[in-house]
């Protein structure tokens, strides 16, 4: 998501400098970044990433601040005072709450008549108040992305089973719920908003993802789905919403229609995608914040075909096993009928950053190996 951002802004010759908690990231790396600096961890020493970033920003008389994380939600907590030394275009940190929370926007979106898959309580269920469960179902964190924690249960044994341990994925069953699994393909939406007021977006389906059945998509096209796009502008209207917002939908299969099962407050994985598609996400959100506006951008391109190659690499192996027929996975995987135009992470001009990839994915496998691989911290967030 950084790297994109970057890409894009410095494409357009705008000065951009890069930070992350963390040494050794791609968009350190790029051509398009005019410095890096590293900040305490905005998870773990929030005052400490608050303080140390106001002073970069001032150091670097820097006129606009991206975030494209979960920082984002530490940084909306402190809105006003990032505001007194540079421009943002962001939610108000209620907002990205009540957008962020997987068992609490359901309330919401059922006012506004957007379908939702059902959703179930653990002590509910526990309990015995819940009958007739429509499986499969799918456990997931109330909070947190990347597909962490994402299990699918398809019978009651199991799900009895499941609960019946002290934990789930080494976290307290308190931070997860119970969702509908509804069946059928998955499509996403992105969308810009300024003050409530619509100025952009983009629809794609996934095509390959990791991991592999609940993650981010590796390979999307880009298709429009009118009611996927009309849910989320009624969402993100009833919010007030200001800045960017992805979320995800499954199409269902009988019907066509389209279940919001996901919202991400914030910058989402497949950005390169808007890009490609002809709506520079990352340069309206810079203009927003500079300016103060953008006009709005009523269409996208259809039919723009992108990858990440970092994720499609990581998901080959479990890709293949999963795959019915081995030959014609390969075939579509190393020679497609339909080529990507576009990609998010390989760039014959700035080739850096993909190498710095390819290095901290090594390190990270020999870790796992090691058995000390846990999700990241940037991905179990826990706001409140």
């Amino acid at each position: 998501m950084a790297y994109a951002v970057t890409r894009s802004l410095g494409r357009r010759y705008i000065r951009v400098y890069t930070a992350d908690f963390l040494p050794g990231s791609m968009s350190s790396a790029s051509r398009y970044s005019s410095g890096s600096f590293l900040y305490p961890s905005p998870f773990s020493q929030q005052s400490g990433f608050v303080e140390t970033l106001i002073e970069k920003l001032k150091l670097h008389c820097c006129n606009v601040l991206i975030p494209v994380g979960e920082e984002t939600y530490l940084i909306a907590k402190h809105k006003q005072r990032f505001l007194q030394h540079t421009g943002m275009a962001i939610p108000d940190y209620d907002q990205i709450l009540a957008a962020h929370n997987k068992d609490q926007w359901g309330a919401l979106a059922a006012q506004l008549n957007i379908r939702c898959p059902a959703v179930f309580a653990i002590d509910d269920i526990r309990q015995g108040r819940v009958a007739d469960l429509p499986f499969p179902l799918l456990i997931k964190p109330k909070q947190g992305g990347g597909g962490w924690g994402i299990v699918q249960v398809d019978s009651p044994r199991e799900l009895e089973a499941l609960l019946g341990r002290q934990e789930h994925w080494g976290r307290p069953w308190d931070r997860f719920f119970v969702q509908e699994k509804i069946q059928g393909q998955t499509h996403c939406v992105a969308m810009l908003f300024r003050q409530g007021e619509y100025r952009a977006r983009v629809g794609y389906r996934q095509l390959r993802s990791y991991p592999i059945k609940c993650g981010q998509a590796t390979l999307r096209i880009s298709v429009e789905h009118r009611g996927a796009e009309e849910s989320l502008q009624r969402l993100l209207e009833a919010l007030n919403w200001h800045g960017v917002c992805q979320a995800d939908f499954i199409i269902e299969n009988r019907s066509g229609a389209a279940y919001l099962i996901d919202v991400n407050p914030r910058f989402w994985g497949s950005l390169a995608q808007g890009i490609a598609c002809g709506v520079d996400f990352p340069y309206m959100v810079y203009k927003i914040a500079a300016r103060g506006d953008v006009p709005p951008q009523d269409s996208f391109r259809t039919g723009v075909i992108t990858r990440w190659i970092g994720g499609d690499m990581a998901a080959f192996v479990p890709s293949l096993k999963e795959a019915g027929s081995k030959i014609a996975f390969l075939r579509e995987y190393f020679w497609p009928h339909r080529r990507a135009s576009h990609y998010d992470d390989l760039s014959i001009s700035d080739p850096l950053p993909f190498m710095y990839w390819m290095a901290d994915a090594l390190y990270r496998s020999v870790k796992k190996r090691g058995g000390k691989s846990r999700s990241h911290e940037s991905l179990e967030g826990i706001w409140e």
